[in-house]
This record gives C-alpha cells, structure tokens and sequence, in this order.
C-alpha cells in the first residue's frame, strides 16, 4: 500500500505499520494486545466521525488532536522498539524465518 505508514528504528531498519503490528502484538502482554485493538478502534471512529457532517472547526480541531494522542500511544505499543532488533527477535528465536508450512 503506498499509503500506508511506516516506522524507521535507530538500527537503519524501516518496517511497514501492517507488518510491525503483525510481528509485535503476538508479544505484547494481554492488557497491552487488548490496548492496540481498543485504540485502533477509538482511532477509526474518530476519523469517521471526524469527515461526518455538521462538524464545526473546534470539534475537527479537536478530533485531530484527540487522534494524534490515540496515534502517539499506538506508536508506543507497537513501536517502542525495532523487531528486528529487540526483545521480539530474541523471544522469536523458536519460530523459524518462513510461515510456509512446508519448510518446517
């Protein structure tokens, strides 16, 4: 997707939003897995609501900030550090480099 974010890590590697999330929340804690699906959800909402009608500029202002701290705590669940470098690669270390079945 051309669109879609990406985050850079000190270590030089740059992982696409989609893939930092598949790769990370398997690891993270339940009340830290729960917190991504509830923030991601509270993000899409406000969005919506965000281009619904009626909106005046105060309730959109506040939306984007509203969004951008929901998005600043996102980053902070799946982003805290590269996973390709960290605590996830060290905790992966079992699971082999291909999810194809026939390689195992």
């Amino acid at each position: 997707r051309s669109n879609e974010p990406f985050y850079a890590f000190p270590s030089g590697y740059v992982v696409l939003e989609s893939a930092l999330r598949r790769e990370v929340v398997p690891y993270l804690n339940e009340r830290q897995a729960r917190r991504v699906e509830e923030v991601e959800g509270e993000i899409a909402r406000m969005r919506k609501l965000r281009s619904g009608p009626g909106r005046n500029p105060y309730e959109t202002a506040k939306d984007d900030f509203d969004v951008e701290n929901l998005q600043t705590e996102l980053d902070g669940l799946i982003a805290a550090e590269c996973p390709l470098t960290g605590s996830v690669m060290v905790q992966s270390i079992d699971r082999g480099f291909s999810d194809d079945d026939d390689d195992e």
